[in-house]
């Protein structure tokens, strides 16, 4: 049978339960999860899929590897990979994350999905997996729909992570590049006292980086 568009199988997903707690910015985050889906034969059930995304303690690198990226997510991930590397590569460029699929079970269980969501629920509540997820989606999808919702959390979790690394001075690229500009200016001030080269290096760089205003009367002074 022809496997729907990735359009079609995205239409067909839906985070009915996002996980209550957001990913860790140091240390690795365990999210339980029950992926649903109809089953056409034979009606009237329901496939669950069980298991937990390991989220990796991130780093600031620059996004490599599809396939390090995502273990056992399935045979069908790297037919998604194009569409995920594109919709989320902004986050995938800013933040990396290695995500692992552990755990992974299927069942059958002879309810519709909307029943099957019901007792889902009520098993995460009653469970230590309360900040577990639920997402309905189709059958051929379910290595699609996992890999949204990791993303989706790893977004969510996002603005968070960058206030932690910025308190921690982990994270702060523009922060870096003026400073190491500055240490670069002192040294050519520095080394301008004696080298006229030096000097019209100095004013090369003052006016390349809008900085000349500032320094001005200490640039004039080495005159």
């Amino acid at each position: 049978m022809e496997r729907p568009d990735i359009s079609t199988l995205l239409r067909q997903t839906r985070i009915l339960r996002a996980p209550r707690r957001m990913l860790s910015t140091f240390g690795a985050t365990r999210i339980a999860y029950h992926l649903l889906s109809p089953v056409a034969e034979p009606q009237g059930k329901t496939r669950i899929r069980r298991g937990t995304v390991v989220s990796e303690k991130p780093l600031i690198v620059t996004a490599d590897s599809f396939a390090e990226r995502f273990k056992d997510f399935g045979e069908s991930a790297d037919e998604f990979a194009p569409w995920v590397s594109e919709a989320y590569k902004d986050l995938l460029r800013a933040l990396e994350y290695n995500f692992r699929n552990e755990g992974f079970s299927t069942s059958m269980v002879s309810a519709v999905p909307a029943d099957a969501v019901d007792r889902a629920i009520k098993e995460l509540d009653a469970s230590d997996e309360r900040h577990g997820a639920i997402v309905a989606c189709p059958d051929a999808g379910w290595s699609l729909a996992l890999m949204k919702l990791t993303l989706e959390e790893a977004a969510r979790s996002f603005p968070t992570h960058l206030r932690d690394l910025e308190r921690r001075g982990l994270f702060d690229p523009d922060g870096k590049r003026r400073a190491a500009l500055r240490r670069e200016i002192e040294g050519l001030f520095a080394a301008a006292q004696g080298d006229p080269e030096a000097r019209e290096a100095l004013g090369l760089k003052l006016r390349e980086h809008g900085l000349f205003e500032e320094y001005e009367d200490r640039f004039l002074g080495l005159f």
